[in-house]
Formats: structure tokens, C-alpha cells, sequence
């Protein structure tokens, strides 16, 4: 899924839950509509999208009109560079 979908899913109101997934090194999003899930794909790339940091992940959701979201930080893990 990229960006300019998910804005539209949030703004039709489609969107019923936003997960932020911990993975090593920074944070996914994971977006339930529907009957469907998709993570969220980099413009460019088309490569999972990944954040490095929560807070900025919580910018980027406050922005598209997105305010309450779970996390998993299972799998989360802060890795040097």
C-alpha cells in the first residue's frame, strides 16, 4: 500500500485499525480495512516502508488524520550503525 492510498483509506473512514510493528532497526505499519491488511510501501522503492524512529511514525500518522494505533514491538530491536 503506499501513501497516497492509506490517505485515502483514512479519509473515507475504511480504516479500522494501524498497527506500528517493531522490527529490528526501526518500525513498520501494518493497515486493516475491510477484510484486507497491507503494510505500508515506500513511494520510490515500493520496499516495506520502514520508520527508525516510533515518534516519527507517530508524526507521520498525526498528519494523515490518524490518532489512535496499536503496537507490537515483539520484534522490536534497536540496531547500531
Amino acid at each position: 500500500m503506499t501513501h497516497p492510498t492509506l490517505v485515502q483509506l483514512v479519509a473515507s473512514g475504511a480504516v479500522r485499525v494501524v498497527v506500528a510493528v517493531g522490527q529490528p532497526g526501526g518500525w513498520t505499519l501494518l493497515v486493516r480495512y475491510g477484510l484486507a491488511e497491507r503494510a505500508l510501501a515506500a513511494q520510490r522503492s515500493k520496499q516495506l516502508r520502514v520508520f527508525r524512529k516510533l515518534d516519527t511514525l507517530v508524526l507521520y500518522l498525526q498528519q494523515i488524520g490518524v490518532s489512535r494505533f496499536d503496537v507490537d514491538a515483539a520484534n522490536f530491536s534497536v540496531t547500531s550503525r
